[in-house]
């Protein structure tokens, strides 16, 4: 079965599950508001005026943040929980699509965004090729993407693996949000983010490793004094080229 094939997002159980607590604590998350967040947002283009998707949208606050801001967002989510949450939030005239981003997404139509935004979200997908392509499909010229992932060196290392070179599903046990919840998540090289990337017709504009903010330090200094030398976190943004590679 191919990857396009498959049609069960690898986290979704995990989300689902998590989806309420998630919801509650996420605009209160340190690591969020104090360190991958400021880095991914400041990779954006003014969004004034601007339509923009929000690939695995969550509760819907980043969603939230850009409305505010003056931009026209559309979210997707694979989990129905999560998109419950952010619909609560955010009203019932927010644009919000059930979807999994491995598989096409014929309900976007081409050329119809100016910038595409997924905060967390990419390392739950395998095929990024195909994902890219597929937001290069719905991006205007000169487009962009804007993300977030998991640093692959950070990865490579927390990970018991010894095949750096491997895009590979792992499992991550988080807590904080009530009991441990086992997530599914791709560890993959730098050249496995770059090479679909560059192959999808982007060129990579802006890479940031990003370092936690003052404020974190003052409500977790142990974490900070880790993140502050350590990257767990890569956020990037790829402008769209004129033609797919």
């Amino acid at each position: 079965m191919s990857n396009r094939e498959q049609t069960r997002p690898v986290a979704l159980e995990a989300y689902d599950s998590m989806a309420e607590a998630y919801a509650a604590a996420i605009e209160e998350n340190p690591r969020s508001i104090y360190y991958e967040r400021p880095a991914m947002l400041g990779l954006l283009p003014e969004v004034s005026g601007r339509r923009i998707l929000d690939a695995g949208c969550g509760p819907g606050v980043v969603m939230g943040w850009l409305a505010a801001r003056g931009a026209d967002v559309v979210g997707v989510d694979a989990s129905a929980n999560m998109l419950r949450f952010a619909r609560q939030r955010l009203g019932e005239t927010a644009v919000l699509h059930e979807a999994d981003l491995e598989q096409p997404m014929p309900f976007l139509a081409d050329s119809s965004f100016d910038v595409v935004l997924s905060s967390g979200t990419l390392g739950y997908v395998r095929d990024w090729l195909a994902l890219f392509r597929e937001f290069h499909r719905v991006l205007r010229s000169p487009g962009c993407v804007v993300f977030s992932v998991g640093h692959p060196c950070s990865d490579y290392t927390l990970n018991d693996t010894d095949d750096y070179f491997s895009t590979e599903l792992r499992k991550y046990t988080w807590r904080g949000l009530g009991a441990p919840i086992v997530v599914p998540c791709y560890r993959r090289p730098f050249s496995h983010m770059i090479d679909p990337i560059v192959r999808a017709g982007f060129s990579v504009e802006r890479m940031v490793e990003p370092v936690p903010t003052e404020e974190f330090a003052e409500v977790k200094p142990e974490e900070y004094a880790q993140l502050i030398r350590r990257p767990r976190v890569l956020c990037m943004r790829a402008r769209k080229a004129a033609n797919a590679v």
